[in-house]
């Protein structure tokens, strides 16, 4: 479902990304997990081209864009995102909108759709995601963890076959963590193939196949979450898991 061969990411003289390999299988859950600088968000921001990499190779679905010297043209940007959907740690629902006329607002404008059947289907993911009552508010009347489920099914009524989310409880307080996990882990259970960059290492271990550690722009380890959350072999792992848990 998704092949990273190679990729190198430079921001002025800084490497960011240096030759990030990884696979994600279809139906697959993997979190990014590592100290804040690490690389996480450029490295999901680069497989959705929010970011474009000097170096390397990115594949999702039957699409693989190589950015080895090449301008990227905007037929490939369109067709690589047309296979993932992104939420992000800040929301980034219109205010002027209503929940329902920013859920339907992509596949209505993008792709040309008719208002009635979106409106249907927009409805449908609202009761996946515990926010139809909510349709008619704007996202000011909101809490974060409902903006966020908000923002959740928006991304999915263009029915990506990849969901990414950009640390997505980051801007949550505590309360409304755990309400916005459910959905996600939910998801998961349906066999969505989903990248998500966490801080959340309880919530790691329970819903992905695969955790990757990074720091300093490098992948560290990687494996099932139990070898990397719980008995990890590199050094560096170790040492930034006992940080978090003092």
């Amino acid at each position: 479902m998704i092949t990273v061969e190679k990729l190198k990411k430079v921001y002025d003289d800084t490497t960011v990304l240096k030759s990030i390999d990884f696979t994600v299988k279809k139906g697959e859950v993997v979190c990014l997990v590592g100290p804040s600088g690490s690389g996480k968000t450029t490295l999901l921001r680069c497989l959705n081209l929010l970011e474009v990499p000097e170096e390397g190779t990115v594949t999702i679905g039957k699409k693989t864009v190589d950015f080895g010297g090449k301008k990227l043209s905007k037929k490939d940007t369109n067709e690589l995102r047309a296979y993932s959907g992104m939420v992000f740690q800040g929301f980034h629902l219109f205010p002027h909108k209503t929940v329902i006329e920013n859920i339907i607002e992509a596949p209505l404008v993008v792709q040309g759709r008719d208002k009635k059947e979106l409106v249907a289907e927009g409805e449908e993911l609202l009761q996946k995601v515990g926010m139809l009552e909510h349709k008619d508010k704007y996202p000011d009347a909101l809490s974060g963890g409902q903006q966020q489920r908000a923002a959740i099914a928006r991304a999915l009524m263009m029915k990506p076959e990849v969901m990414l989310f950009d640390e997505p409880t980051s801007a949550l307080d505590p309360q409304t963590v755990g309400e916005v996990l459910r959905v996600i882990e939910d998801l998961a259970k349906e066999g969505q193939t989903m990248v998500i960059v966490t801080h959340e290492m309880n919530f790691a271990r329970r819903v992905s196949n695969q955790v990757l550690f990074m720091d300093g722009g490098y992948i560290v380890e990687k494996g099932e979450p139990e070898d990397v959350l719980v008995s990890p072999k590199e050094k560096r792992t170790r040492e930034f898991l006992q940080l978090i848990k003092e």
